[in-house]
């Protein structure tokens, strides 16, 4: 009888040991909010960098929250440098063909997650295309190891900015930088020291203004000067001097021609008509040659004279602009 009592306690408790075992472990996947019936999809995440903080079991978000997990992580062997990380998330998170995914620190624990991001486009993957293969998402790095990817340049800016002020702080740039603060001084000083009163700045303004009149009646003047000019070049007085002066030598050329034509035909002259042209030939005709040279000097001034009146006679008038030399203070 005792021993079917003893036999008894023995199943009872292992009855109990058995429900609450089994309780434990219901609980257990109650807490972890999992279920035996749900689905999941896979993708792998391509890093082109070193995926720092993750791990298998690595969460894996969207837009904050836990949708899967890092599930395996292996080198490309196609390419070494590139790190294959196979995820799994819930068959509902809506990753489309330009999604991406970006590490993210996981606070100071130097552990990270990845955060998808959906992209702009709402195409889902079709898994037909890939023949068995699981679709790829690129993966970024965290901001932070930008960062510091790019802390060297910015050390080696720093490092030149500060060499660059040691220099400005060695004796010879101290000792220009005083001599620049004294000259400095010295004109400040000079200034301070200088009458520029108002009553001394609106005299030279003043003076200033009537500079301007003056310039300005001048200048009506010469144009003034410049219209009579160009009218008396217009007029016919100088062009009819110009003609008779050319007429007058048109002359003299042919006396000159008809006084050698009779002095080849001298032979049939007398004595006394000859001494007379011979005489004329000494004095006279010399006299002549000058005048006529004289003559055509003149001439080629006024057609000068003339010509520059035409072309401009402000110029002409006014002389010709001379080059400005500025003399040292």
């Amino acid at each position: 009888m005792k021993n079917m009592e003893s036999k008894a306690n023995y199943a009872v408790i292992g009855a109990f040991v058995l429900l609450s075992i089994f309780g434990i472990v219901a609980f257990i996947f109650y807490i972890s909010g999992r279920q035996f019936d749900e689905e999941y999809d896979k993708y792998i995440v391509e890093y082109n960098v070193p995926p720092r903080g993750i791990d298998v079991g690595s969460e894996v978000r969207f837009n904050g929250l836990k949708m899967g997990e890092v599930i395996k992580t292996e080198l490309d062997k196609q390419d070494p440098n590139k790190v294959l990380v196979t995820i799994k998330v819930k068959k509902d998170t809506p990753v489309h063909v330009d999604s991406y995914a970006q590490n993210e620190p996981l606070g100071l624990t130097g552990l990270s997650y990845i955060q998808l991001y959906a992209g702009k486009s709402n195409q889902p993957f079709d898994r037909s295309k890939y023949k068995g293969e699981l679709p790829r998402i690129p993966g970024q790095g965290s901001q932070l190891e930008s960062i510091l990817g790019g802390s060297e340049s910015v050390i080696d800016n720093v490092n030149l900015a500060l060499t660059r002020a040691a220099n400005l702080l060695d004796p010879k740039a101290a000792e220009n930088l005083h001599g620049i603060l004294a000259n400095l001084n010295e004109i400040t000083g000079k200034v301070k020291d200088t009458d520029i009163s108002k009553k001394r700045i609106e005299s030279l303004m003043a003076s200033l203004e009537q500079t301007a009149k003056d310039f300005s009646k001048a200048a009506l003047a010469i144009e003034a000067t410049a219209r009579d000019a160009q009218a008396l070049i217009k007029g016919d007085d100088v062009r009819r001097v110009i003609a008779q002066a050319e007429n007058t030598l048109k002359v003299g050329e042919q006396t000159l021609e008809a006084y050698k034509t009779l002095a080849e035909s001298g032979q049939v002259l007398s004595e006394d008509t000859r001494n007379v042209i011979n005489q004329f030939s000494n004095t006279g005709l010399t006299d002549l040659n000058q005048a006529m040279t004289d003559l055509k000097t003149l001439i080629e001034t006024l057609n000068r004279v003339s010509a520059d009146l035409e072309r401009n006679p402000v110029e002409f008038i006014a002389g010709q602009k001379k080059e400005e030399t500025e003399l040292p203070q």
